[in-house]
């Protein structure tokens, strides 16, 4: 059928779906379901077993492993500074509690987030896919360094040497690629380090005013070292959070608008002015795609039934205005070349009856 050429179907004849019936111009507008995902009880394991699966430890890994212990000393050094120094005297106090409390909460999400996306594998294209064309006629990308059909939306990193599902970027900071399977844990350390930080700022201000004042109007702060070396250190980190506050703004901005429109970072860079991506199928049904179909688990750093990303990484979704404006460019093309056809047989008749 036309739906599995439009959709880019395929892989395993196991998991293909029957075949979509189009809707025409004029009907309701909705979205479509990719052919060939299926939810039997064999393919759902299948795709819960990829998305667990863990990033293997390669030579490259292992030398990227700088920037994570560099990302480690800057998030412990912050917390260390928040909970000792601002929090640390006033500790059981009943605003100390319920501060720290909700701060950790964070925290805590924001280290299982962080750990996923270092280890979460984003996505590997699935062995042998491809190679059953079926009946479709889209012409297909090869990647010559995997020796791999490339599915829509994959492509090829050149510092992990692979190709990765529905790559977002890669980025040296967790020191893997943001693909599919582990761009949910990306938006989460994102979200959880954002609040974190602002949660440090918001605290640590009075904390940095009081000792201000305590240096210019007291000389007896001067006289104790420690104190003179905890403000330097305190105020080191909240100068720290501040500047991520303001990287950070702009930049959650960005990647929500990009889930938001379901672009990913190398399409946002390829698109044109305005242009929709034709795999927007709705603001709610795109954030489901990327944290799963579960708004209450959006929070969870992990992969569960409820909270797993919607789809396979390799099948797409696609909105039913995107395959009517395809199926009348190819109706358009085809009728073109049918005149063109009629035209040269006619002007060869006509040249043999002379």
């Amino acid at each position: 059928s036309s739906g599995a050429r439009l959709f880019g179907a395929t892989a395993e004849r196991a998991c293909d779906f029957p075949r979509i019936a189009r809707k025409r111009r004029g009907k309701k507008v909705g979205s479509v379901t990719s052919p060939g995902f299926s939810s039997s009880s064999s393919c759902q394991a299948k795709f819960f077993a990829a998305m667990q699966r863990t990033r293997a430890f390669t030579q490259q890994r292992i030398y990227g492993m700088g920037f994570i212990v560099i990302v480690l000393c800057i998030i412990f050094g912050i917390h260390a500074s928040f909970v000792l120094i601002v929090w640390g005297p006033q500790l059981w106090s009943p605003g100390a509690v319920a501060v720290l409390f909700i701060y950790h909460f964070f925290f805590m999400n924001l280290l299982i987030s962080f750990y996923q996306c270092v280890m979460t594998d984003p996505g590997i294209v699935p062995p042998n896919w491809g190679f059953y064309m079926g009946d479709e006629t889209k012409r297909r990308r090869y990647c010559k360094m995997c020796n791999v059909w490339k599915p829509d939306r994959t492509h090829h990193c050149s510092i992990c040497n692979r190709c990765i599902l529905n790559m977002d970027h890669h980025c040296p900071w967790i020191n893997n690629c943001v693909g599919f399977y582990n761009r949910k844990f990306f938006i989460q350390l994102l979200a959880y380090v954002y609040v974190s930080v602002s949660m440090v700022v918001l605290f640590t201000l009075p904390e940095i005013y009081n000792r201000i004042v305590q240096f210019t109007h007291s000389p007896s702060p001067y006289q104790s070292a420690g104190y003179c070396v905890q403000t330097g250190i305190l105020f080191m980190a909240f100068c720290m959070a501040f500047l991520l506050i303001c990287t950070l703004t702009n930049f959650i901005k960005f990647h929500a608008k990009l889930v938001l429109e379901n672009y990913t970072t190398i399409e946002n860079l390829e698109r044109e002015d305005g242009a929709k991506s034709k795999f927007d199928i709705g603001h709610r049904r795109n954030w489901e795609q990327v944290l799963g179909a579960n708004p209450w688990m959006w929070w969870l750093p992990f992969h569960t039934q409820a909270s797993r990303p919607i789809g396979d990484g390799v099948r797409w979704r696609v909105h039913y205005t995107h395959v009517i404006d395809e199926d009348e460019a190819d109706e358009e093309g085809m009728s073109q070349a049918s005149r063109l056809l009629n035209q040269g047989s006619n002007g060869s008749t006509a040249r043999s009856g002379r």
